[in-house]
């Protein structure tokens, strides 16, 4: 009797490698949804500052790792908000980031 054995691996590694940086990508933008939306320490009054809160680098894979990066770009005193008045990425990253494994199986179509 002959055994035969198929070999998926490949296409198993580049699925999962996909769903990583799907479930990245969108786990990013709920974060950025939620920081525009929640900031109660301060009040948006230009816009400058909640406009400034987005994705600036899209998922990749890194090696073994899906990496992206997000939150606000171009405005020095965005810190200053983040630290005094209320840590609006940091609250939306705490109640965002827990749902990175829902959003990586989502991806991977369970």
């Amino acid at each position: 009797m002959n055994a035969e054995l198929k070999w998926f691996g490949d296409r198993v590694i580049r699925q999962v490698q996909a769903a990583a940086v799907a479930g990245v990508n969108r786990t990013m933008s709920e974060c950025v949804i939620e920081a525009k939306n929640n900031h109660p320490g301060w009040k948006n009054i230009t816009g400058t500052a909640e406009g400034s809160i987005r994705i600036q680098q899209f998922a990749r894979m890194l090696g073994h790792e899906a990496v992206g990066l997000w939150g606000s770009v171009n405005v020095k005193y965005f810190i200053w908000l983040e630290l005094k008045y209320g840590a609006a990425l940091r609250r939306a990253a705490d109640r965002v980031y827990p749902k990175l494994k829902h959003n990586i199986s989502e991806a991977m179509g369970r």
